[in-house]
């Protein structure tokens, strides 16, 4: 059996996208071992998956600095790896491949097709990126592990939850009575890519009228969103804020259950496409164009307004950078009967 060492150690979203290509990469080669090294808070997304390892990071701790790098290079050194691969590349991850370099290790990383997506902002052209799933595999290919002619294959539910976390949430789903339910993460890290509460307000308000009896499952992480999310499930009927109820791999679960589920361009809308989900994912400052869209989800269920009508679009790779216009016309143009209609 060959083993191959990963990186990836943030953010989230691009840990939890490297299942999509590990999943595929297990089925054309499930004589390969894989050990990936990541923070160990994103353990969740591979338990529970044959073929693959998890090897947890602390940077914070034994890890940290030039010597804590130093010590994970002689702890991953004991699975004598055949191939060292990159899906991160930064300063860490050079260090890292240095070092099994030097020790005779060929090692194997990431094209992140910076220019053309600095292309895509500028307006230069508008040719899409290959999804960051695809270049994650070619950094299989180019190790020899895969045929270059393979792609990424829709393998959900890509994330696979134990016994005891099912049997949690039923009991959950059944003590709430929260079966069926539409799931809403309203927040993202970055302002360009949050369309406006009040517009979520709305939509709750009517996904009722054209999904009776369904519950309204609000999703989001930290004390702030906390706060904010419970005022918002006390206003209306039916609604349930979950931050801080469920642990990842609970929430995971709890997330493959949904009807549909509707997100900006966060760590969640990937989440349930990758739990074989209906999105409905809502774009302002950021773009499918870059890579990151939500796996096997069809075009006509994104939110949008078309580059034809606001030129700009798009105007970030991770939405970070304050508008150029000032005024967030690709959110605030966006209509909660529009994405109702995107439910249908």
């Amino acid at each position: 059996m060959k083993t191959a060492v990963v990186f990836r150690f943030s953010a989230m979203g691009d840990v939890a996208l490297t299942m999509g290509t590990l999943a595929t990469v297990l089925k054309h080669r499930p004589d390969l071992k894989i050990i990936m090294v990541t923070r160990g808070k994103f353990v969740p997304f591979f338990n529970n998956s044959p073929g693959i390892e998890v090897f947890p990071c602390d940077f914070e701790g034994e890890h940290k600095g030039p010597a804590g790098i130093i010590y994970l290079f002689r702890q991953l050194q004991h699975f004598r790896p055949d191939y060292v691969l990159d899906l991160h590349q930064n300063l860490r991850t050079r260090f890292l491949k240095a070092l099994f370099s030097l020790s005779g290790k060929k090692v194997f990383s990431l094209d992140k097709h910076r220019a053309e997506k600095k292309q895509i902002i500028r307006g230069e052209h508008h040719i899409p990126v290959k999804h960051v799933c695809e270049q994650y595999l070619d950094v299989f290919k180019a190790a020899g592990i895969i045929e270059s002619t393979i792609h990424i294959e829709n393998l959900t539910p890509l994330f696979k939850t134990s016994g005891g976390v099912k049997r949690t949430v039923d009991q959950w789903i059944q003590q709430e009575n929260a079966i069926p339910f539409i799931g809403i993460a309203p927040f993202a890290q970055h302002k360009g890519k949050i369309w406006p509460l009040e517009r979520y307000q709305k939509l709750i308000e009517l996904l009722p009228e054209k999904y009776p009896g369904h519950k309204i499952l609000l999703f989001g992480g930290g004390p702030k969103e906390g706060e904010i999310l419970e005022k918002v499930a006390r206003k209306y009927p039916g609604t349930l804020n979950l931050v801080n109820r469920f642990s990842l791999e609970e929430e995971l679960e709890l997330i493959s259950r949904a009807t549909c589920f509707i997100s900006g361009d966060t760590s969640n809308m990937h989440f349930a496409a990758m739990m074989g989900v209906k999105v409905i994912s809502i774009w302002g400052a950021t773009h499918t164009l870059t890579g990151f869209g939500p796996l096997f989800q069809p075009e006509q269920n994104k939110v949008e307004i078309s580059r034809e009508v606001l030129t700009c679009r798009p105007c970030s790779v991770y939405g970070k950078e304050p508008c150029r216009r000032g005024d967030y016309a690709c959110l605030d143009w966006l209509k909660p009967e529009t994405v109702m209609l995107k439910t249908e």
